[in-house]
C-alpha cells in the first residue's frame, strides 16, 4: 500500500509541476529597441509595474517616440495602440507608467517625429520587439 501512495504522491507532484511550469508561459518579459539611427531614441518597456521609458539620445530637431501595441485581445479584451512622445530635447527621458493586465502581450517600436503636430516620422521607426506584462 505505501509503494502505492508514494507513487500517487510522485505523480501528483509531476502534475503539479507541470502546471506551475506551463504558468510560466504568462511570465513577465521586459524589452527595448531603437529608432533606425540608432542615436535617435531608445525606448523601452518593463514588465513589473507596466512602464514606458522614452528617451531622446540626439539633438536632431525632434522628439522621441514610442509606439507600444497592447494585444489586450488575448484576455477578451480589445487591442491598444499608444503613441508615447518625449518632447524635452537631447539627453532626457520620459516615463510612462500604464496599467495592462499581467500576462498581456506587448509590441514596442521606437521613432522620431515632430511634436507640434504629433507627426511620427513612420520611417525613422526601428525594429519592433515584444514584451508581456
Amino acid at each position: 500500500m505505501r509503494a502505492y501512495q508514494r507513487i500517487l504522491g510522485i505523480a501528483g507532484a509531476a502534475v503539479g509541476l507541470t502546471v506551475l511550469a506551463g504558468h510560466t508561459a504568462w511570465a513577465e518579459t521586459d524589452c527595448y529597441t531603437n529608432a533606425k539611427n540608432y542615436y535617435a531614441s531608445m525606448v523601452s518597456f518593463t514588465a513589473y509595474g507596466e512602464k514606458v521609458n522614452v528617451i531622446d539620445q540626439e539633438a536632431d530637431g525632434h522628439s522621441a517616440v514610442a509606439i507600444l501595441d497592447v494585444h489586450n485581445d488575448v484576455h477578451g479584451g480589445t487591442f491598444q495602440s499608444y503613441i508615447l512622445w518625449n518632447p524635452d530635447g537631447k539627453n532626457t527621458g520620459k516615463l510612462y507608467d500604464l496599467d495592462i493586465v499581467e500576462g498581456t502581450p506587448v509590441v514596442l517600436t521606437g521613432c522620431v517625429g515632430e511634436y507640434g503636430t504629433k507627426s511620427v516620422i513612420w520611417s525613422s521607426c526601428g525594429t519592433s520587439v515584444t514584451g508581456v506584462a
